[in-house]
C-alpha cells in the first residue's frame, strides 16, 4: 500500500473531537448532524497538500507515512493542536468600552477585539474578564480520519492550490500555461507561480479577465486549426465592414468574395 510523504496532494475524510468527545469539525454530514454543527455548511472530503499548513500542525505531521486507503485513530497533544493556555491572554476590560461600541458581554460571547478572538468569561462590578486563548487551548485533540486517495493529476494539484492561495477555481490549463479569470495583481502571481513550480511543475501563471476568448486562442494554437494565411501572409476568413465573411484577399490585399453561383 502506498504511503503519505510531504509534498503528496491526498484527499482526506475526518472528524475531530475533543478530550470531553465534542465534535468540533468534521467533512461527515451525519456527524455535523448529531454533534448540532450548522446545518448550512459544506460537509466533504477535503484535498490537500500535506505540509503546506492546510491543517493542524500536529496532524499535519503524523499523516506523513500514513498509508493511502486507510483509515486511523490520532490524538493530538495540547503542543500539536491549539497550544497550552496562557494566563498572559486572560484580559480584564471595562465594561464601558463594551458599551460603547454598544455590545452588551455576557459569559460565553465569542466577538473579535483588536483583530483577535475572544470569550467572556465573567462580568462582574463594572469589569469583564475577557480570554483570548483559543476555547481548545490545554486540551488533547482526537482524529478519526481515512487517507481516500494519492491525487496524481496536474490540474487537480494546481486547482487545490489555487484555491488555497487565491480563493479562486475559475482557470483553464494549456499544457504549462494556466489562464486565471481572478486578477491577482503581478507580485502575487510571481510568488503563486513560485509555489506551483515547488510543488507541481513549471507552469506560467497568466491573468485574463476573458478566459473564453483566451481559451479560444489556446486551442487554436494547440490544434493547428486557426485560420491560415494566403501567400502574402494576409489572413484569410476575415470579414467586410458588414461583418460578412470574406474568403480571401489578393495580392494587393483587397478583400475577394466568393463567386455567386449562377442561376440555372
Amino acid at each position: 500500500m502506498e504511503k503519505v510523504k510531504e509534498k503528496d496532494f491526498i484527499e482526506l475524510e475526518f472528524t475531530a473531537k475533543t478530550e470531553e468527545g465534542k465534535v468540533f469539525d468534521t467533512t461527515n454530514k451525519k456527524d455535523a448532524k448529531e454533534a448540532g454543527l450548522p446545518a448550512d455548511a459544506d460537509y466533504a472530503p477535503v484535498k490537500l497538500c500535506v505540509g503546506e499548513g492546510q491543517l493542524l500542525r500536529g496532524l499535519d505531521k503524523q499523516l506523513i507515512g500514513k498509508e493511502v486507503g486507510k483509515g486511523y485513530e490520532i490524538q493530538l497533544s495540547p503542543e500539536e493542536a491549539f497550544g497550552q493556555r496562557d494566563s498572559k491572554l486572560v484580559k480584564i476590560i471595562p465594561l464601558k468600552v463594551f458599551h460603547e461600541k454598544q455590545v452588551n458581554p455576557y459569559p460565553g460571547l465569542a466577538l473579535a477585539i483588536d483583530n483577535l478572538i475572544a470569550t467572556v468569561r465573567a462580568v462582574s462590578g463594572g469589569r469583564v474578564i475577557t480570554d483570548f486563548n483559543h476555547p481548545f487551548a490545554g486540551k488533547k485533540i482526537f482524529y478519526d480520519l481515512k487517507i481516500l486517495r494519492k491525487i496524481d493529476e496536474d490540474k487537480e494539484k494546481i486547482g487545490i492550490l489555487l484555491q488555497r492561495y487565491a480563493r479562486t477555481d475559475k482557470f483553464s490549463l494549456k499544457e504549462h500555461e494556466i489562464l486565471l479569470e481572478k486578477k491577482l495583481g503581478t507580485d502575487f502571481t510571481r510568488e503563486l507561480e513560485k509555489k506551483i513550480k515547488e510543488l507541481v511543475g513549471d507552469f506560467k501563471v497568466k491573468e485574463d479577465t476573458n478566459v473564453e476568448k483566451e481559451a479560444a486562442r489556446l486551442e487554436e494554437e494547440g490544434t493547428g486549426q486557426g485560420e491560415m494565411g494566403t501567400e502574402d501572409g494576409k489572413k484569410s476568413g476575415k470579414r467586410d465592414k458588414e461583418g460578412k465573411k470574406v474568403e480571401s484577399t489578393d495580392s494587393e490585399g483587397k478583400e475577394q468574395k466568393a463567386p455567386e453561383k449562377k442561376k440555372v
